[in-house]
């Protein structure tokens, strides 16, 4: 985990560990967006789909998921009364993956530092039902050191892909599991999803938006 995390720590892009800056709810609705909107995503499939503030916001439809612990959770109940950043992985991905799990580790010790009205919250879903069961999730979770405000859980097989379509807000086909998404998506205390970064965002832009969310 130390080499994942020093590459994103370290590299070309290491302004994004610079402080984090202050944004109050206008700024993210004026500048978050369009920072977001500027990256380019691949156009081919749902999974790298639409970029920015989600505007009207959306609520998911409720699935069940098994978490690390073996507790069967609905969405909702996951993300209600908590400010989510939330990121789609499978435990044996061995290419992007890691980089996802550094960069949550990476925001995982700034939100540490906010203060706000809500809990903030970190969650990796696995998509690769057969697969991410609860021990996988757990090793997932342990390899990049989460904490208690980390967590991980994984779908049923029936619902995985209309999950993650439903948050690519795209009606495209998904791709090959091996070409995931590597965006974030934010939801606010209400289980609203509110935001969709580019793919690998910054940890900075992600802690922004967690923030602006969690004062509102």
């Amino acid at each position: 985990m130390r080499i994942f995390h020093e590459q994103v720590c370290t590299g070309p892009e290491s302004a994004t560990y610079a402080p984090a800056r202050k944004l109050t709810r206008r700024a993210l609705l004026r500048n978050v967006g369009s920072v977001a909107l500027a990256a380019v995503s691949s156009p081919l499939y749902a999974q790298h789909g639409t970029m920015g503030l989600v505007s009207p916001p959306v609520r998911l439809d409720d699935v069940w998921l098994v978490d690390q612990t073996g507790k069967n959770r609905l969405l909702s109940d996951l993300l209600l009364q908590n400010v989510t950043a939330l990121q789609t992985i499978y435990t044996g991905c061995s290419s992007v993956c890691p980089l996802q799990g550094a960069l949550f580790n990476a925001v995982q010790d700034r939100i540490s530092l906010i203060r706000t009205r809500y809990p903030l919250q970190l969650i990796s879903i696995g998509i690769d039902p057969l697969s991410d069961s609860p021990p996988a999730l757990q090793e997932w979770l342990k390899r990049f050191q989460a904490g208690p405000a980390w967590k991980a859980a994984t779908p049923t097989l029936r619902d995985v892909d209309r999950m993650r379509t439903a948050l690519s807000g795209s009606p495209l086909p998904l791709g090959n599991i091996a070409d995931h998404s590597t965006q974030i998506y934010c939801f606010d205390a209400k289980g609203m999803l509110r935001w969709r970064s580019a793919d690998l965002p910054r940890a900075d832009d992600v802690c922004d938006v967690l923030r602006a969310l969690a004062r509102t």
